[in-house]
């Protein structure tokens, strides 16, 4: 191995890791969006079942404002939080309760992690916008110190992801509650009596009106169950975005492993042979798919920019542009495609090197991917315990990686 494809600077390794790992980084923070504003709805459809029948809830206090009229409606809504109670608890073993706690934590927690996130962008946009890319030892112990708290994060928020893709068992669950059973098991022995002290005109009046307000299940249901119709189909969605997101972490928790280890490299603080080794592995899992993403964008740049000059020559030819027009923008064009073909040249130069070493460098990332999952594995037969199970994981996606970037060598 001549060591071409390594030899780039430790600045543009840890420039270009940064690039990727932002953008990886919007990916997850797009996926986050998605859930939270999902967990931030139901949220609000379990507080009208688990606080409107409670009149220290603040539904609670709401239908206080209807003093007669609301308790009966109370009534019905304490028969619909024990029906959806006993079917939450029936079909997934957790009480409705439980499950509440959760969606209001684990809203938070996607919030809370959606800013820890941002941080992680401000680093990597500081990066861009330094001029000469340097390190210092000040600031790449800051760094380490973002990067790390990050890791740790992700790892105990990772925690959320499993229970969140169960929501939807939950609110088909309280879907079932037959508010026909609820009408009539409320609609009479909840209703209070008007006080004797009323007119006998001004009683009926009161009573008539609790009757139209509780004897029309369809209007309870409009109330209690339309925010849950709402949420239904977004939950439902809940398990294959976890899947995506839990894909998505996976590469950011792997490229914040990969950035850590290239700044402790830089600040020195690596045996020479790790140092080695992270460069390579840094090589086939970063700078290698940069490099075919570079490419096509790239390629990509050139050929829009030709199509510019070609539609434009035919506007010229047909006299829909005049002259000087047609002078003006393709001197633009001009300038634009040397710049491009440029860059593109240069890229394609280091597809060549890659062409050469690449095969090498993916085997020996792969090697030693092996050897040390193979560590592990023996560390747990001679310990008779698995604490290595967050590393485990960390190298079986780092294999996955450099299965990818294998595929993405064969096809430059």
């Amino acid at each position: 191995m001549s060591g071409d494809v390594v030899s780039v600077s430790d600045v543009m390794a840890v420039q270009t890791s940064f690039v990727a790992l932002r953008r990886t980084v919007a990916a997850v923070q797009a996926d986050c969006r998605e859930v939270a504003e999902t967990l931030a709805a139901l949220e609000d459809a379990l507080t009208v079942v688990t606080h409107g029948s409670s009149q220290g809830g603040g539904g609670g206090q709401a239908l206080a404002g209807f003093g007669l009229i609301g308790l009966p409606i109370a009534g019905a809504m304490r028969a619909v939080k024990a029906l959806a109670s006993h079917y939450v608890k029936q079909q997934t073993g957790v009480p409705l309760a439980t499950w509440t706690e959760f969606v209001t934590s684990a809203s938070t927690e996607f919030q809370s992690y959606l800013a820890d996130l941002e941080r992680v962008s401000d680093l990597a946009e500081k990066q861009r916008q330094s001029h000469d890319g340097e390190f210092d030892a000040t600031r790449i112990r800051k760094d380490l110190k973002v990067l790390d708290d990050i890791r740790w994060r992700t790892t105990a928020w990772k925690t959320v992801l499993g229970r969140v893709a169960q929501l939807g068992q939950v609110v088909d669950a309280i879907l079932q509650v037959d508010l026909s059973s609820v009408e009539g098991e409320s609609g009479e022995s909840d209703r209070p009596e008007a006080p004797s002290g009323f007119s006998s005109s001004l009683q009926r009046r009161l009573k008539d009106v609790q009757h139209r307000t509780t004897d029309r299940s369809g209007d309870l249901r409009e109330w209690v169950m339309r925010p849950f119709l709402d949420v239904r189909d977004k939950v439902r969605l809940l398990p294959e975005q976890v899947t995506h997101l839990s894909h998505e972490v996976g590469l950011l928790e792997l490229f914040l492993e990969l950035e850590l280890a290239e700044l402790r490299s830089l600040a020195g603080q690596l045996p020479a042979e790790d140092a080695r080794i992270v460069q390579l592995r840094v090589a086939a899992s970063v700078l290698l798919p940069e490099l075919v993403h570079d490419l096509g964008e790239a390629r990509s740049r050139v050929n829009a920019v030709e199509a510019y000059q070609r539609r434009l020559d035919q506007a010229g030819a047909d006299g829909a542009v005049g002259a000087q027009a047609h002078e003006r923008l393709s001197a633009e064009y001009r300038e634009e495609l040397a710049e491009a073909r440029g860059l593109l040249s240069e890229l394609e130069s280091r597809a060549g090197v890659w062409h050469r070493e690449g095969g090498e460098i993916l085997q020996a990332c792969i090697d030693w991917t092996t050897v040390e999952l193979e560590v592990l594995a023996a560390r747990q037969v001679a310990e008779q315990a698995d604490r290595g199970a967050e590393r485990r994981a960390l190298l079986e996606r780092e294999r996955d990686r450099l299965g990818e970037a294998r595929a993405l060598l064969d096809q430059l």
